[in-house]
């Protein structure tokens, strides 16, 4: 085992070899899948905003509240305690328990004839899929070394960008069949509406898929995560312990992330916006927003991940922490742009630019913070991203703008410029929220690189 402590390297054994030597890589992808399916579960609400409020008879703002409130909010809230169990127990069974249980709420979701029932399953979906990127994060932290971490990372995210695509491409293409025949009859179950159809299509394979998850080897935990396996002991007040002893790393870590994702999350609303502003359908709505999170978020994934590992093993440990900062300015020109472009073929365009941009905070925050996180701590720390990004990002993302849009702004126009103002305002704000913890990050950086070698 050898370490460059100076370039703050990852002390690592001798190269696996055959099977054992892509198995993290295989393992990464498996967790991909599971992450294109619980965005493809939560996306596919926003192209049936106008079938759920004609049939629920719902606002705007109640309509945010199946998105921000059901399911972001109980995502981000359960956070909390999950990670305290991934840091505990079996993490992959843990996921598939998780995978169950959000694929049920989305068959639940195409049961609902009320608002209540349907404000209900995203609660359940919101639940479940707060199982999943806790635990993952310290999955693949075991299974890398932290060069290679940010790359497995991308590859994991990715399944948000395919999920997310394959939610507006395929839910667009569906929507639009179905719209021929705004009632289905289902053995058992009777006549469902349309999009009660669509909740219960894209729900019923994640069964299989949460079968497949228990099949993956839980890879052993390392440092203080194997201690405090052999003793019992998590006490959850070392997180906050931690939180303390660098406040400006906090900060930036977690509050600078959570103004990145609120910019992030607005994109809710584009579906919508291009039927509103262009008159567009369900169908071309979906085909141009899909196709701009598959071809923009791997763009910006690929580069990232590259770019941020290429710097790591350089020796710039806060490059995580710098590209973040500088994506929020980068996100804010064509979110500012987009709602307000004079024609259909801009906003379509600015879309990818906007994915790009997308791609940075899901791979380089949760890296940067098991880079710096004690292993015991790992996952409740990941959980605490989550919360963070999750409250503000999955939260008000949505909400904030359908505010601004019923409650500030007025006329036909209110949308876009509820949507502009957001990114004006929160893009300068989370440059500067991320840039006061640098010199923090690479103080502790270099402790966890001294305690590898040392260990």
């Amino acid at each position: 085992m050898h370490a460059d402590p100076a370039a703050g390297a990852e002390p690592v054994a001798a190269p696996a070899t055959g099977w054992r030597r892509y198995y993290p890589w295989y393992v990464a992808g498996v967790l991909m899948v599971a992450y294109v399916l619980s965005f493809l579960d939560r996306q596919i609400l926003y192209l049936m905003v106008g079938p759920i409020r004609r049939d629920l008879h719902i606002t705007d703002f109640e309509f945010s509240l199946l998105t921000g409130g059901a399911l972001g909010i109980f995502y981000t809230l359960m956070g909390l305690p999950i990670g305290y169990l991934a840091d505990r127990y079996n993490r992959k069974n843990l996921i598939a328990i998780g995978i169950s249980v959000w694929s049920l709420m989305t068959v639940l979701c195409g049961l609902a004839r009320t608002y209540p029932v349907l404000f209900l399953g995203r609660i359940g979906v919101g639940v479940g899929e707060a199982t999943l990127s806790p635990s993952a994060y310290s999955l693949i932290s075991d299974s890398f070394d932290k060069t290679r971490l940010p790359r497995a990372m991308s590859l994991y995210v990715l399944g948000l960008f395919i999920g997310a695509g394959l939610a507006l491409i395929l839910g667009g293409e569906v929507i639009g069949l179905l719209q021929k025949t705004p009632e289905v009859v289902l053995p058992y179950v009777g006549a469902v509406r349309s999009w009660n159809l669509v909740f219960i299509v894209i729900g019923l394979p994640g069964l299989l898929i949460a079968l497949w998850v228990s099949t993956l080897k839980e890879p052993a935990r390392t440092g203080e995560a194997r201690s405090a396996m052999a003793t019992g002991k998590f006490p959850f007040a070392e997180v906050f312990a931690f939180l303390r002893r660098y406040p400006l790393m906090a900060l930036s870590l977690f509050v600078g992330s959570a103004m990145f994702s609120v910019i992030a999350y607005t994109d809710s609303w584009y579906p919508e916006l291009f039927v509103r502003t262009w008159g567009w359908t369900a169908r071309e709505t979906g085909r141009m927003n899909g196709i701009s999170s598959v071809i923009g978020g791997p763009l910006g994934l690929l580069f990232v991940g590259w770019y941020s590992s290429r710097a790591l093993a350089r020796g710039k440990s806060d490059a995580c922490m710098k590209l973040t900062a500088w994506a929020a300015l980068g996100i804010m020109i064509p979110a500012c742009l987009l709602p307000i472009a004079p024609s259909a073929t801009i906003m379509a365009g600015l879309l990818i630019p906007y994915k790009f941009f997308i791609a940075f905070t899901p791979v380089l925050i949760p890296s940067a913070i098991q880079m710096v996180a004690p292993n015991h701590l790992r996952a409740q720390l990941g959980a605490i991203f989550l919360l963070a990004t999750g409250l503000f990002g999955v939260s008000m993302g949505p909400i904030l703008p359908a505010f601004l849009s019923d409650f500030v702004f007025t006329g036909a126009r209110a949308l876009p410029h509820a949507l502009s103002t957001t990114a004006l305002v929160l893009g300068p704000l989370t440059f500067c929220i991320t840039w006061l913890g640098l010199k923090q990050y690479r103080q502790r950086y270099a402790e966890m690189a001294q305690i590898r070698h040392s260990g």
